[in-house]
């Protein structure tokens, strides 16, 4: 991969990430730093309790999904600077340039991936 491209990579990890960043930031900050229902004196029912309980737990399980993704892009941003950005990670061939426009993090050529989705390992 030339320094062109790899620039291109670059930014388009960079958007990425900064994107993820923010999403986490305000998943987060939503989910525990929601402020309790004003209220006039009554309790919250159990069922009320129940589901703002669900929702806080699903909005940081997304946070937890957005937070590997993130680590995904951190990783990638780091192969760019050493020199290992497009380099499948199980056979040490060159990922697909079309590969990495629709997933610009991705550390394995289809075939590994597809191979370690199945297998579990390569």
């Amino acid at each position: 991969m030339n320094k062109k491209e790899a620039k291109k990579f670059e930014k388009l990890l960079l958007d990425d990430l900064g994107r993820l960043s923010e999403g986490i930031r305000k998943i987060e900050e939503s989910a525990l730093h929601e402020s309790v229902r004003e209220t006039t004196g009554d309790l919250y029912s159990y069922a009320e309790t129940g589901t703002d309980n669900f929702e806080r737990e699903t909005a940081l399980n997304i946070a937890t999904g957005e937070s590997e993704r993130l680590r995904d892009v951190t990783d990638a941003l780091k192969r760019i600077a050493n020199g290992t950005y497009g380099v499948c990670e199980g056979c040490e061939e060159q990922i697909p340039k079309k590969r990495l426009e629709v997933f610009p993090a991705a550390r394995y050529c289809i075939k590994c991936k597809s191979k370690l989705e199945k297998e579990g390992t390569l």
